[in-house]
């Protein structure tokens, strides 16, 4: 045996992507919609069985070996499932609730069992069998108000019985499509080991649901975009009021003639550094109490914890609603606004990366019977400070954005000037204060960028 043949026989074979399964995943899906075509005949069964022979198929494309026995299992839960569902479906109420998708989500328990079993004959390990238990019966509970999101099924308050067909071809289908795209996709997933599959499947369903729901579509967004140019006076951006002379740190045009006001995106600016310094200031203390690493005790940690939490359920730009309300209008509000901002984002990620500090210089530093305080800032900070430093220019940029935007509330900056002139439809000086903004963020940002490199 040569040499080379010895080397080829010794290589290890490529590892399998989950693309490979795309064709696989396709074949199974549209067995699966195919077969809702046929929901009205044979009370479902013919679904079923057509569903069963395009996942055997599916699971054969991608070479999951299974026997005669795993084929008589899935066509079983398969048959079984769309029995149920061609049963169930026409009692769905008109106002879709949680009980009428908990007993639709029931009828795929068949389907769920049969995957099950046919994974465990294979081997799969016990916690991905209950993945896909887990997987159809989500998507059962998940089909009702997709479709009906969809705008496929019809409610039958709509309907004349006896005239209209109660469910029509598109309601079987549709439900077809959302048990094949997390049901099925679950399980070609764990059988051929490429969990990614179920990921990207699940995510692609979930999305366009998503997109439907709000009225989102990729032609409606390309017809917006295109439409744009025939805003009037839009284009060209008018830099002759934005630049002004072009005194940049001075333009009395953007202060409607009152030229002892400040710039406001010198304005903008200072808010920004403000609220950086402060939020990240009060941030280093609580950071440390809200991780478990470093928190005086466990009251301390929930009080902690639960205050970040709190701060950061609410946005930057409701803060400065309350503000503005409180404070009264301008950059002081703003300002703030920004500190409780930059606190949430920088309590956040400092907890965390506490929470993965070494923990041995600390327990070495207690050990010579220095207090808690010392000894975390003998031990603990010297290991987060350049992530701390790092974290802070991150913030710093973070509030450069949102002082332009907060100042479309009142709370001063630069959001100010362009909601005024958003406001009397100049679109031309929005665009070119839209522009000033990105290009002092770019550099703002490669300044930081080039900081956090050296630190890190």
């Amino acid at each position: 045996m040569t040499t080379a043949t010895l080397a080829t026989q010794a290589r290890p074979m490529a590892p399998r992507r989950t693309i490979s399964m795309a064709l696989p995943l396709m074949v199974a899906v549209g067995g699966m919609i195919a077969g809702a075509a046929t929901a009205n005949l044979g009370l479902g069964a013919i679904w079923g069985l057509i569903a069963a022979v395009a996942l055997v198929l599916a699971l054969q494309m991608g070479k999951a070996a299974i026997d005669n026995v795993d084929r008589m299992v899935l066509v079983a839960g398969l048959v079984a499932t769309t029995l149920l569902v061609v049963r169930v479906l026409p009692g769905a109420p008109e106002k879709i609730d949680v009980l009428s998708c908990l007993r639709f989500g029931a009828t795929c328990a068949p389907a769920a069992i049969a995957c099950a079993v046919v994974a465990l004959r294979r081997g799969i390990r016990p916690s991905s069998v209950v993945n896909i238990g887990l997987a159809w019966l989500l998507a059962g509970g998940f089909a009702l108000p997709a479709v009906r999101t969809l705008g496929i099924m019809t409610p039958l308050s709509e309907l004349r019985r006896g005239v209209d067909s109660v469910f029509g071809l598109g309601d079987y289908m549709g439900i077809g499509l959302i048990l094949a795209s997390v049901g099925i996709a679950a399980s070609l997933a764990v059988m051929t080991s490429l969990p990614n599959l179920a990921t990207v499947a699940t995510l692609l369903i979930f999305t366009v649901f998503a997109g439907v729901s709000v009225g989102f579509t990729v032609p409606g967004l390309i017809a917006e975009i295109t439409d744009i140019v025939n805003v009037p006076n839009f284009w060209p951006p008018d830099f002759a009021w934005a630049i002004g002379d072009g005194t940049w740190w001075w333009l009395p045009s953007w202060e409607f003639g009152a030229p002892l006001r400040e710039n406001p995106m010198v304005e903008t600016i200072r808010i920004a550094v403000i609220a950086t310094v402060f939020g990240c200031v009060i941030a280093l203390p609580l950071a440390f109490w809200a991780s478990t690493l470093t928190a005086l005790n466990k009251s301390t940690y929930l009080i902690a914890k639960g205050f970040m939490n709190l701060v950061r359920t609410i946005p930057d730009l409701f803060w400065a609603v309350i503000f503005v309300a409180a404070l009264g209008g301008g950059p002081f509000a703003g300002t703030v606004a920004l500190v409780i901002f930059s606190l949430a984002i920088m309590s956040k990620l400092l907890s965390e990366t506490i929470d993965a500090a070494e923990p041995g210089p600390l327990e070495a530093a207690k050990a010579t019977g220095a207090r808690h305080l010392p000894a975390l800032r003998s031990s603990v900070l010297p290991q987060v400070l350049p992530n701390y430093v790092a974290y802070a220019l991150y913030v710093f940029e973070l509030n450069i954005r949102a002082s332009a935007v907060i100042g479309l509330v009142g709370a001063g900056g630069i959001g100010r000037v362009l909601e005024a002139q958003r406001v009397f439809f100049q679109f031309d000086r929005v665009l070119a204060i839209v522009i000033v903004i990105g290009i002092v963020v770019f550099i703002l940002e490669q300044i930081s960028v080039a900081l956090r490199r050296r630190l890190v």
